[in-house]
């Protein structure tokens, strides 16, 4: 059994080895294995998740922890009664077993990431297969931008549904209007095109608020997942988000981006307020750097009710800032960094550039 667990640990190695140094070193490896591969993935793995309407992936986590407790158990009551006759035979069996469990599941956890992660940063960016973010943008440009979403986030304030503090709730059957959404999108753009699963909410989703998670895509079960608990408004932005990461957009700015195109295309009114209110947060904040009198006036335009959206978000990731908070941030900023992405947890912000340029495209706001 240690032989086949070792030789099983090796393939898998050599098969993520394989595929990593294929991405780093030889152009094109990224695109051609996304064409082949990635609606292979989701169609199976990716189909076989969504079956389940929880998350599996924290599932699975859970009971790794459990499997993982009462391996070293047995190993443990083994090394209790190596004294015994047979006792040494049985313990050396019993560690060799346990070491050729851990090296499997070690490298598969290491394969399914390179092969439904890693490898995907290193493929064509969806905004220069697109066209988007190419040359500078003005500040002039960035405020006419903002000054459109902030009046438009403020007509659909009227439109969406609110508790009785006057904040955002999404409307029924929100997981399963974005992921009809998202296929729609996929009518336009042929990279995101094909059949998506239901993004789906973290049971312990106080973990993710305590370590400033939005929403996590998971590889080695192909789904999308997102903290049940944050403001509502964010829900079809951060369900996108991490949709988007199925079809191998990864860098971060990009999902964001793809995250409000799906909530501009679309007609459902509280899916379009949230794109609204996402993309005026992150033109706003770059506004706010190059131009803050400019931002302060457009500030003072927004409706009440937006307003009341994004002081409740404020407040509910504020109540969660701490060292757990910092310390997830400092990792996910170096993973980032890991992967290319110079600016680390600030790529995020970077989709002003894509956005800016995607509206002087389509003409309608910028002319």
């Amino acid at each position: 059994m240690y032989k086949k667990h070792l030789f099983t640990a090796l393939l898998l190695m050599a098969a993520a080895l394989f595929l990593r140094a294929g991405a780093r070193y030889f152009a094109g490896f990224a695109d051609s294995y996304a064409r082949t591969f990635n609606r292979i993935w989701v169609m199976t793995l990716g189909r076989a998740s969504s079956v389940f309407s929880f998350s599996v992936v924290e599932f699975l986590i859970c009971g790794l922890i459990i499997l993982l407790f009462f391996w070293i158990i047995r190993l443990i009551l083994a090394w209790v009664h190596r004294k015994r006759e047979d006792g040494k035979d049985k313990f050396i069996r019993a560690g060799r077993l346990f070491i050729g469990r851990v090296l499997v599941l070690v490298t598969l956890i290491f394969f399914l990431f390179e092969a439904n992660e890693d490898i995907y940063f290193y493929c064509t960016p969806f905004s220069v297969r697109e066209g988007y973010g190419e040359g500078d943008y003005s500040t002039e440009d960035l405020a006419k931008c903002c000054t459109w979403l902030a009046d438009e986030a403020g007509r659909y304030a009227d439109l969406v549904e609110r508790d009785g503090g006057g904040i955002m709730v999404m409307n029924a059957d929100a997981d399963t209007r974005i992921r009809e959404a998202m296929m729609d999108l996929g009518t336009s753009y042929g990279e995101l095109s094909g059949w998506y699963p239901r993004a789906k909410p973290v049971f312990f989703s106080r973990i993710m608020s305590l370590t400033n998670m939005a929403g996590i895509y998971s590889a080695y079960t192909i789904e999308a997942n997102y903290n049940r608990d944050m403001t509502e408004y964010n829900h079809a932005f951060c369900a996108s988000h991490e949709l988007s990461h199925l079809k191998g957009i990864m860098q971060e700015n990009e999902a964001n981006f793809v995250a409000y195109l799906c909530c501009m295309n679309s007609k459902e009114p509280d899916i379009h307020y949230s794109g609204l209110l996402s993309g005026w947060i992150y033109c706003g904040n770059e506004l706010y750097k190059r131009d803050r009198e400019c931002w302060s006036e457009i500030y003072g335009t927004l409706d009440d009710r937006c307003i009341a959206d994004l002081s409740a978000n404020n407040a509910f990731w504020a109540s969660y800032k701490g060292e757990i908070s910092d310390a997830a941030e400092s990792f996910n900023d170096a993973y980032l960094k890991g992967r290319g992405q110079e600016d680390g947890t600030g790529s995020y912000d970077r989709v002003v550039d894509l956005i800016v340029s995607y509206e002087k495209k389509r003409g309608e706001v910028l002319q």
